[in-house]
C-alpha cells in the first residue's frame, strides 16, 4: 500500500507483555537476531536506542525491533501487503510465539486514512481486516468485542467541511481503527514512550548505507571524548582530603 506510514508487528508469549516490555532493557542481540530473520540474506547493522513513541515512521532499509522476554515488537516503513492475510509466512512467526499482531496504516489526511490490522494463533489467521475510507479491501474472521463502537459509528471520523460524504462510507476512519487494535490486544495502558526499541539498517552485504556510517562516526566521537576525559582525569594531580590539608597545615 503506497504511503505506508509504518507497519507494527506483536509476538507475543507473556500473559502481561506490557509490564515485560516497560519493565525490562531490550536484548540487543535478540532483536538484532529477529531484524535477521525477518531479513534473510541481508545484512543488520545497529544504529541505536529509542523510544516507540519516536520511531513514527522508520526510513527505508531501516527496521525498529524491541526484544524482552516473552514478547517483541517490529516497526517497519516497508510496504507490507494491503491484504494482512497475503504477509510472507517467515514475518507470521518468527520468534515461535503463540500471537502474532500486525496494525498498520497511513499518514492521516482530511479525507480519512487507509488502515489494516490482524491476529494470528499458532500461525492460523484469526481476525484480518483492510479498508479505505470508502472501500473494504479485507474482512476475514469474527469481529472481536473492542471492535463493536467502531462498527455502531460511536467512533466516526470527523467530517470533511464542504465535502458531502461518500454513500459507503464506514462510520469509522480506517487508520484510526487499525491504530486502537495494539492497545485493544495489548492493554489500555500501552504507552510507546515508556519502550526502548533499537534501530537497525538493513542492507545487501557490502553496500554500507549513509546511516550506518554516521552511526560508527557518532561511536568513535563518543569514545574519542570519554577517552579524553579519561586522559585529563589521569593527567591531574589527585586532590588530598580537606582533613590531610588542615592536618598539614596544623602540624
Amino acid at each position: 500500500m503506497l504511503g505506508v506510514t509504518s507497519s507494527t508487528i506483536w509476538y507475543v508469549d507473556a500473559i502481561e507483555p506490557l509490564t515485560v516490555l516497560q519493565g525490562t532493557p531490550p536484548d540487543r542481540e535478540a532483536a538484532r537476531q529477529l531484524a535477521a530473520a525477518l531479513h534473510p540474506g541481508l545484512d543488520v547493522a545497529y544504529l541505536g536506542d529509542e523510544q516507540l513513541s519516536d520511531a513514527v515512521k522508520p526510513e527505508p532499509g531501516e527496521v525498529v525491533v524491541g526484544c524482552s522476554p516473552g514478547v517483541a515488537v517490529v516497526r517497519t516503513g516497508e510496504g507490507l501487503p494491503p491484504t494482512p492475510s497475503t504477509l510472507v509466512e517467515h514475518w507470521i512467526r518468527p520468534t515461535g510465539a503463540a500471537h502474532t499482531y500486525l496494525s498498520s496504516s497511513t499518514t492521516h489526511m482530511a479525507a480519512g486514512s487507509w488502515g489494516a490490522f490482524a491476529h494470528w494463533e499458532n500461525d492460523e489467521l484469526k481476525r484480518s481486516f483492510s479498508a479505505t475510507p470508502v472501500h473494504i479491501i479485507e474482512d476475514l474472521g469474527l469481529p472481536q468485542v473492542w471492535e463493536r463502537p467502531y462498527w455502531a459509528g460511536e467512533r466516526p471520523a470527523p467530517p470533511v467541511m464542504d465535502v458531502l460524504p461518500d454513500p459507503q462510507t464506514l462510520p469509522f476512519d480506517p487508520g484510526a481503527f487499525a491504530e486502537a487494535a495494539p492497545a485493544a490486544w495489548l492493554g489500555d495502558s500501552l504507552d510507546p514512550s515508556s519502550i526502548t526499541v533499537c534501530r537497525f539498517a538493513v542492507h545487501p552485504p557490502g553496500q554500507v548505507p549513509e546511516s550506518v556510517r554516521r552511526a560508527r562516526e557518532k561511536l568513535r566521537a563518543e569514545q574519542a571524548r570519554a577517552e579524553q576525559v579519561q586522559a585529563e582525569a589521569a593527567a591531574r594531580p589527585p586532590r588530598r582530603s580537606l582533613f590531610a590539608r588542615l592536618f598539614r597545615r596544623e602540624s
